[in-house]
């Protein structure tokens, strides 16, 4: 009995494969020696200098403290806007001098001014932080639509800004005429 033609065709296949070789030389190369220039290393360590500057000089802003007094301000202007909607009383933001402020309903006409716990804090009275102050002494009131009004107790007719600064830069609050909106 013989192997038969395909086994045999199989047979002589997988005995003449062969692994080709590989010389040693393309396994041992040597590596380059080439490294970072000088010109490299300064370019890299200026491009570090100046990204740190930037992160660190944007970190100290005084930016930061103005527009956060600004958010604060106008948080407590909708608080005391949303509360005179809520109440049947007339609601006040006043500053009292160029850094503190307080809120609070006046609950008879032509009354008194009675300051409430202000939002975020313990206290009926809150003083502006980061050197920020007010332009001038000034009282935001809200009826019971949320309107702003005059001294008078008559809705406003044109928009109010108030303008805090930092002493470099300021930034605006308006109050819209008739809304109430505070953007």
């Amino acid at each position: 009995m013989g192997i038969p033609p395909r086994v045999l065709g199989f047979l002589v296949f997988a005995h003449d494969y062969r692994i080709p070789k590989v010389s040693c030389h393309q396994f041992h190369k040597r590596p380059s020696h080439r490294g970072f220039t000088l010109v490299e290393i300064i370019a890299v360590l200026v491009l570090l200098g100046i990204l740190a500057f930037g992160i660190l000089s944007f970190a100290s802003d005084t930016r930061t403290g103005l527009s956060a007094e600004t958010n604060r301000v106008k948080s407590h202007l909708r608080y005391a806007q949303i509360r005179a909607q809520a109440d049947i009383y007339e609601w006040r933001l006043v500053f009292t001098d160029t850094q503190t402020y307080q809120i609070g309903p006046v609950v008879s006409p032509g009354g008194g001014f009675t300051p409430q716990i202000i939002p975020g804090t313990n206290e009926t009275q809150r003083t502006l932080e980061n050197g920020v102050t007010v332009s001038a002494n000034t009282t935001i009131r809200f009826d019971s639509w949320g309107r702003p009004l005059t001294d008078g107790g008559m809705p406003i007719g044109a928009s109010q800004t108030m303008v805090l600064s930092d002493g470099v830069r300021a930034q605006d609050i308006l109050i819209t005429a008739q809304t109430g909106l505070i953007p």
